[in-house]
């Protein structure tokens, strides 16, 4: 029996998954770690916790289930995107990775939008000129940690980083690299053209390749860490949403992966690259190499239910912090709708309904007649009205959305995906495991070790619909109101976030 471990570089942490060729999960595992915010709109990540992490939960997820070593025949690694580490020939990290959520570099955005139309930028790259993604935080660390910039020998995404210490080799996705906005989504490679125009080096960029290719074997100190034979191939690996679209199997047209984590990307696949004209739907490279995706790479979602349940939610000194079951027990409750109490998800920047750097968190409405399961639930819906507009923003970009595919931790929750249900009007459907990106990552190993032909037929035979969640035409008329005024809070709220944001000071690291 040949075997393949899928490893999941998430924003707070490392997952792994142990799959085999006869298309079964058999055991999962994780590591938490820590994101640091030293400021404002800032979010960084030691990049010393991924390989502590991967190699504690690694050889005890192999040693729990039973299964030798030697039948490990492929790794599969995807990562958070909008992020990278700048690593030195030496192989030393030269900073804490720069996070997807991270927006300190708005001032290097307005350089760009000095030097190329943003709407050009769209149809080359598919992406916003928006200060989260990754060429926006080369140009920051060029303009503000030069002695840095100049000892780089590669800037690396967080998947890319992972499969470097695996192997030595540094490579890159097509969906990874359709996030750094200096790709061209069209050709699939490097544009010389906006490299040149933001002062980037070709140098300093990764090699790609397909996702499924095989870069190579493990090195000999990898392989004693994790306790493998130096035999065990590793693939390129991906983007964390792209994974989670693979092991949903949102792998054709017509069916949307909603991935419920600490951010809540949301993506629907196309032949080709096919643009919204409202430019809140990116688009990216799919995974699979013969497809793209329109999507929203993710506003936060599940980090802002965190944070409530980490500051509203006191635990003992000692204790296991509250079940999020917890706080969606008080958030259910409470009639749809919230009584008139709205949250808008922007606490790191908006991304949804548009995005917005600047844009900042919000409750509007509050009464003392609410309650915290009030402020619960209005924060599930806050999340769902923002997946609202994207969907929206899908179809008017030709894109048909007939079903959404509910993934990820939050999906566990029927509470959650009836929500999803009611307010877009679309079927919602649970899965045979929600943790559709890390399997997503043991799928592309499977396909590069030459277990299955394709994507299509490893999701086909992993991944299956258990559930489905109808919407309930009762609480749509209430959920329409409520996101229109959703809507109106947030357009009211357009010049406050000009003046009232705080600057970025310069300080730390």
């Amino acid at each position: 029996m040949r075997y393949v471990i899928g490893c999941d570089v998430g924003s707070q942490t490392m997952k792994v998954v142990l799959w085999s060729e006869e298309g079964q999960i058999l055991g999962t595992d994780t590591a938490p770690y820590p994101i640091d915010y030293p400021q404002p709109a800032w979010a960084e990540q030691d990049t010393s916790h991924w390989w502590q992490a991967m190699t504690a939960v690694i050889p005890h997820l192999y040693q729990r289930l039973g299964v030798s070593p030697g039948d490990i025949v492929a790794i599969g690694i995807d990562g958070t995107v909008d992020g990278f580490v700048p690593v030195a020939e030496s192989g030393e990290t030269l900073s804490p990775h720069f996070m997807w959520m991270d927006r300190r570099a708005v001032e290097e955005c307005n350089a760009i939008a000095a030097q190329i139309d943003p709407k050009r930028l769209f149809q080359t790259t598919g992406l916003n000129l928006d200060a989260s993604h990754t060429a926006a935080k080369m140009l920051w660390l060029k303009n503000h940690r030069p002695e840095i910039y100049e000892r780089s020998w590669k800037f690396m995404c967080s998947a890319t980083y992972a499969v470097y210490l695996l192997t030595g080799e540094c490579v890159v996705d097509y969906s990874n690299a359709s996030s750094t906005m200096v790709f061209d989504v069209h050709t699939r490679q490097w544009s010389p053209e906006l490299l040149d125009l933001m002062g980037i080096s070709a140098d300093l960029l990764p090699e790609v390749r397909r996702a499924t290719d095989v870069v190579g074997t493990l090195r000999p100190e990898a392989a004693e860490a994790l306790g493998l034979s130096v035999d065990t191939q590793v693939v390129v690996g991906c983007g964390d949403e792209h994974a989670s679209c693979v092991g949903a199997g949102v792998i054709e047209p017509g069916v949307v992966a909603d991935i419920i984590g600490t951010a809540e990307p949301v993506c629907v696949p196309a032949h080709g690259p096919a643009f919204d004209d409202s430019q809140l739907v990116e688009t990216h490279c799919h995974a699979h190499p013969d497809r793209w995706l329109l999507e929203n790479p993710g506003f936060v979602s599940g980090g802002n239910y965190r944070w409530f349940r980490d500051n509203f939610y006191p635990t003992p000194k000692g204790a296991e912090p509250t079940s999020y079951e917890v706080l969606n027990q008080e958030a259910a409750v409470v009639p749809p709708g919230s009584e008139g109490l709205l949250f808008l998800p922007s606490m790191m920047g908006a991304m949804a309904p548009e995005w917005n750097s600047k844009a900042r968190g919000v409750f509007y409405g509050l009464t003392l007649a609410h309650t915290r399961g009030h402020m619960v639930r209005a924060m599930l819906e806050g999340s769902v009205f923002a997946l609202r507009s994207i969907v929206e923003s899908m179809q008017r970009a030709g894109i048909e959305t007939k079903a959404i595919r509910a993934v990820a931790g939050g999906a566990q929750s029927t509470l959650l995906r009836q929500i999803r249900a009611d307010v877009t009007g679309i079927p919602v459907a649970s899965l045979s495991t929600a943790e559709t990106t890390v399997v997503g990552a043991a799928l592309l190993a499977a396909v590069g070790a030459g277990v299955y032909s394709d994507l299509q037929e490893a999701a086909d035979r992993t991944t299956r619909v258990v559930e489905v969640n109808e919407p309930h035409a009762a609480n749509r008329a209430v959920y329409d109101q409520a996101y229109a005024n959703f809507l109106q809070v947030y357009e009211s709220l357009k010049d406050c976030y000009e003046e009232c944001t705080l600057p970025v000071q310069e300080s730390g690291s």
